[in-house]
């Protein structure tokens, strides 16, 4: 018993040391409400995002969103892996042309706006290019990290071994419990 309460112990101070060491991962949902009303929002852990408004209503991914840094005036070029959904020219909805290349861009101007560039054909035949907002107003992340805590991949190991260490000791006390039983008999 003293054995399976010193391995309990020494996994518990493992586990504190880690977390008191560990920082967390940071992931962001970065929401910016554009100038005409639009909402553009950029996920950097789940490489997405989206343009929402009366003349658009788009998905799309992204690999290179994982270097996204957000801010109030961001900056880059994303070329899409994926872009979905319709984009309303003069009543009318239009899918984009994949025979384009799909791009959103973040482009900072002189007067301090930052103009959002969806660069797309619309339409087939093409009726429509590019779909250019400018950013209006920024919503940070809801932590001062910029960024939604998740846990540390680390952490998770340490959990798992304490979970699996702790299986072990249970699972010899079992042992050693039905040893005594039958040497009793």
């Amino acid at each position: 018993m003293k054995n399976i309460l010193k391995k309990a112990m020494v996994i518990a101070a493992c586990g504190s040391a880690a977390l008191a060491v560990s920082s967390p991962a940071s992931a962001a949902l970065y929401t910016y409400q554009q100038t005409n009303g639009d909402i553009l929002t950029i996920d950097d852990t789940a490489l997405s995002g989206s343009l929402k408004g009366s003349n658009i209503d788009v998905t799309f991914t992204s690999a290179a969103f994982a270097g996204f840094t957000g801010g109030a005036s961001p900056t880059g070029s994303f070329n899409l892996d994926s872009l979905d959904g319709t984009r309303t020219v003069g009543g009318t909805a239009y899918s984009d042309n994949p025979s384009h290349q799909q791009v959103l861009k973040f482009i900072p101007k002189s007067n301090g706006d930052t103009k959002v560039n969806l660069w797309s054909w619309w339409g087939n035949p093409i009726v429509a290019g590019d779909y250019i907002t400018t950013v209006g107003t920024y919503t940070p992340p809801s932590t001062s990290s910029g960024g939604t805590p998740v846990p540390a991949p680390g952490m998770l190991g340490l959990l798992s071994l304490a979970l699996i260490g702790l299986g072990f000791a249970g699972r010899r006390r079992k042992t050693v419990t039905k040893g005594n039983k039958l040497a009793l008999a």
